[in-house]
């Protein structure tokens, strides 16, 4: 019986890897170059500090489906594991692995309290939010969390079970593996960025709240100010759901002891896979929530691809078909921000 389990539950891993894995990567991927896409070529976003982290944020949740989640797929579907024969790559894509899921949240950290500054009554604190700021933070942030990551490349290593198993890249020593058991998971990844979140944009929410009381306040800045924070907020929302039940059940499988019973230990790992595959939905679900919750994105995702990009690739593609002498000329015209 309990053979048959184990043997349904494998099937089962192999399956939410491979088919919830495959959607949550093509659809994060799609919407994380849209959301580039659009904060590059609108002034409004191009101005805005909060875009500018949004933009770092997006290249960050690409990278991190790439290394994290498609590899996982690859697993399921093909069947080679690169990492249990490639003593350089298991360490390199750890690596990479864990230096985007803190960068990512710790942006949208800085997200989220660039919002509440930039929406404050005090011009003091208003001069902390601009685009400079923005990705001067954001270049230390990086560089902080790659040198803070340099012990993943030195204690990820191949090992071998002693019964002569699967090869397994894991990290070898056994303080480090406490340390990040009990402290990088579930209070530098989750407990710290979701509280500085929650925090900051109910902050902001409160300010935008205020806005229109000021009359200084341009109605233009005004929706712009409140667009950004509803997207951040509920961007910070999701973020709760998606990412609380897989911290959740990975420090239950690292606490307890019952994961040594063969069925309980493989109902963990069917708990992991799909509570995996929700949290990478944080890195996946972004540019949905935007569409969602934000008509003036939706309005602005319309404008950016069929009014500008694809207007300019069929005057491009007229010019290469017809001869230089025939090109009609085409008025400048200023496009308006949005």
């Amino acid at each position: 019986m309990s053979d048959s389990i184990i043997s349904s539950l494998t099937h089962a891993i192999s399956n939410t890897y491979i088919y919830m894995g495959i959607i949550v990567t093509i659809g994060g991927i799609f919407g994380g170059i849209i959301n580039i896409i659009i904060f590059l070529s609108l002034r409004t976003y191009r101005q805005s500090s909060s875009a500018s982290y949004l933009t770092v944020v997006s290249i960050i949740n690409i990278g991190q489906l790439l290394t994290g989640l498609l590899s996982r797929v690859l697993i399921n579907a093909v069947g080679v594991d690169w990492t249990q024969t490639s003593l350089a790559y298991c360490k390199l894509r750890n690596y990479i692995f864990q230096m985007c899921a803190i960068v990512s949240p710790m942006c949208m950290c800085l997200a989220t309290i660039d919002q509440f500054l930039s929406t404050s009554a005090h011009p003091r604190w208003q001069r902390w939010s601009n685009t400079k700021i923005a990705y001067c933070l954001s270049g230390i942030m990086i560089s902080f969390w790659s040198i803070y990551g340099i012990p993943y490349l030195l204690y990820y290593n191949i090992v071998v079970s002693s019964n002569g198993g699967t090869p397994s890249c894991t990290i070898t020593n056994a303080i480090f593996s406490k340390y990040y058991n009990d402290f990088h998971v579930p209070v530098l990844m989750c407990i710290i960025p979701l509280t500085i979140m929650i925090i900051f944009g109910l902050l902001a929410y409160r300010n935008v709240k205020q806005i229109s009381h000021r009359t200084v306040v341009p109605l233009v800045r005004h929706r712009h100010e409140v667009q950004l924070t509803i997207m951040v907020l509920a961007q910070t929302v999701f973020n709760i759901f998606a990412t609380t039940p897989c911290f959740i059940v990975l420090t239950f499988a690292s606490f307890t002891t019952l994961t040594q019973d063969p069925v309980i230990a493989i109902q963990v790992r069917f708990a992991i896979a799909i509570t995996t595959c929700i949290y990478y939905l944080y890195y996946a679900i972004p540019f949905y929530i935007y569409i969602c919750v934000s008509d003036r994105f939706r309005k602005q995702l319309h404008y950016v691809l069929f009014g500008i990009h694809l207007k300019r690739w069929r005057t491009l593609t007229q010019n290469e078909v017809l001869p230089m002498n025939e090109i009609p000329r085409i008025s400048v015209e200023i496009i308006p921000s949005m």
